[in-house]
């Protein structure tokens, strides 16, 4: 059914089941996936965090946050390809959904005041993205 699936990658413990899920996807479907990693600059901290780090640490935490995508990938059987992206995360997981048939990001489950303040990416990539999204949230997660 989905020939590309893209999976948002953010290194948490909360994404791994989302990158489990999309790994399963991918090698059941016979689809190409590919991991997104954004590294963000959507506030003004994070742009002034930005600031201060040259290239060279951006990959390093990029590749970290990709390691258990590259690992799950491998031991399935399914080819990955990876994106590193400097910019706003939903804007960037939106952008690069529209290569592909169906996305896959994970959630921490956030409510109340944590959820007003920080919000949810998961939630806006659901509203904007031009293709099917899954959310998949952590049970583990409170």
């Amino acid at each position: 059914m989905y020939k590309s699936i893209l999976v948002a990658v953010d290194g948490s413990e909360a994404n791994r089941l989302a990158v489990d899920t999309a790994v399963q996807l991918a090698k059941t479907q016979g689809a190409a996936l590919t991991a997104i990693c954004v590294f963000d600059t959507g506030s003004y901290a994070a742009f002034l965090n930005y600031a201060k780090v040259d290239k060279s640490e951006i990959d390093a935490i990029s590749n970290q946050a990709l390691e258990y995508v590259r690992k799950a990938s491998e031991e399935a059987g399914v080819e990955l390809s990876v994106k590193r992206v400097v910019g706003k995360p939903v804007e960037s997981i939106v952008a690069e959904a529209a290569n592909h048939g169906l996305v896959v990001c994970g959630t921490h489950g956030r409510t109340g005041v944590s959820h007003a303040l920080i919000g949810s990416v998961a939630e806006r990539v659901v509203r904007f993205a031009p293709c099917p999204v899954l959310v998949v949230r952590n049970p583990d997660q409170q």
